[in-house]
């Protein structure tokens, strides 16, 4: 967040376009690359998954490199990758829709190692991809790999690709591992089946929780100190609950606030998010609903400082007063068309969107 966003009025003026292949990955930027994934179809049976840097000013593609064959989504909602990757020093590391984790130079692309989900640990390929993101905690690439023998979760060496840890059994879904800290010790929280585990950065097992629900495809949701938000597009819709000395008591839950597949952002005791298709704003407290808006489809949102960027499912943008009391729209503009369930990104002034095919840059203030 640039000071000079908070000195002026928001406003949204297209920088540059760009058509890169298929996928959900969001955008990474950092000084001034642009790294993503993306996909090509070359036939009915066949493609090939990669993943990519840009020059984040022009758009211009600096390099790319294939990590895997197409994954072929079955139900017609958009082949290809749907994880983003992470960056770590001079590396970035990825998964494939097919489950095939690599580490790359940031500088040219090239491919330091890969593993193979499916064919090293006996994983399943879930129905509709591998979707979940890795994550690096202190040196380790921390992942949910869904491999049989005790190998759901695992850590690898970032230089090497070799296993440094396993914990817990249980399938691979769609959401992604969160590192935190709970009563100011470090932990990372897995959201599989109906259960939210706690490990240790060396995998061990803290504490568990047993959830209302099953199968949830957005993040765990810090909310405070101590709280994490946990919600699906199930019944009961969202529980919070708070952590004491590995002990865990329920705060509240609800049913007006279902999300599907954008996680929901936290900030100064409310939180901001998707209902299924209606975007709303719930106390993280008491969980009393404050205020809901139409419009946008099943979008996806972010905070930047005091703002909310939205951007909807058919790539209309809206920048909003992170307000809990009303929803109070700045500026809109139809920033992209089609499919769009990326949640934006941002950084330095600009904002960066994605629909299953393309991508645009947006210059937020003047």
């Amino acid at each position: 967040m640039q000071d000079e966003f908070i000195a002026h009025t928001p406003k949204l003026k297209l920088v540059w376009e760009q058509e890169i292949g298929s996928a959900y990955s969001e955008l990474l930027v950092r000084n001034d690359v642009l790294f993503t994934m993306s996909s090509d179809m070359i036939d009915s049976l066949h493609g090939n998954e990669y993943i990519l840097a840009f020059n984040a000013q022009t758009g211009a593609e600096k390099w790319r490199c294939r990590i895997d064959s197409l994954y072929f989504e079955i139900d017609g909602w958009g082949h290809g990758p749907r994880s983003t990757p992470v960056l770590h020093d001079d590396l970035i590391f990825c998964l494939s829709g097919n489950g095939k984790l690599s580490a790359h130079k940031t500088s040219d692309g090239t491919m330091l190692w890969q593993n193979d989900f499916v064919a090293n640990f006996q994983s399943t390929r879930p129905r509709w991809g591998y979707s979940s993101s890795p994550l690096i905690v202190n040196e380790m690439l921390v992942v949910e790999v869904g491999g049989k023998d005790n190998q759901a979760f695992m850590a690898f060496d970032p230089l090497t690709g070799k296993p440094l840890w396993n914990s817990q059994n249980g399938e691979p879904f769609y959401n992604s591992p969160l590192y935190t800290q709970l009563d100011g010790e470090p932990q990372i929280l897995f959201a599989s089946n109906d259960i939210l585990y706690s490990l240790k950065p060396d995998g061990d097992t803290l504490w568990t929780f047993k959830m209302p629900f099953r199968l949830i495809t957005t993040m765990p949701l810090m909310v405070g100190k101590n709280s994490i938000f946990l919600s699906g597009v199930r019944t009961p819709g969202f529980v919070i609950i708070e952590v004491d000395q590995h002990k865990i008591k329920e705060i509240a839950r609800g049913d007006h606030m279902q999300t599907d597949f954008n996680t929901a952002s936290y900030q100064n005791g409310f939180i901001f998010g998707f209902n299924v298709s209606t975007l709303r704003c719930i106390s993280a407290i008491t969980g009393e609903l404050k205020w809901s808006k139409r419009g946008f489809g099943k979008g996806s949102q972010i905070i930047v400082n005091k703002h909310m960027v939205v951007l909807s499912d058919q790539g209309l943008l809206v920048v909003a007063e992170a307000n809990p009391d009303a929803f109070v729209e700045i500026v809109s503009a139809q920033a992209i068309k089609g499919k769009s369930w990326t949640a934006p990104s941002y950084a330095r002034g600009k904002v960066y969107v994605r629909n299953l095919t393309g991508m645009a840059c947006y210059q937020m203030y003047e």
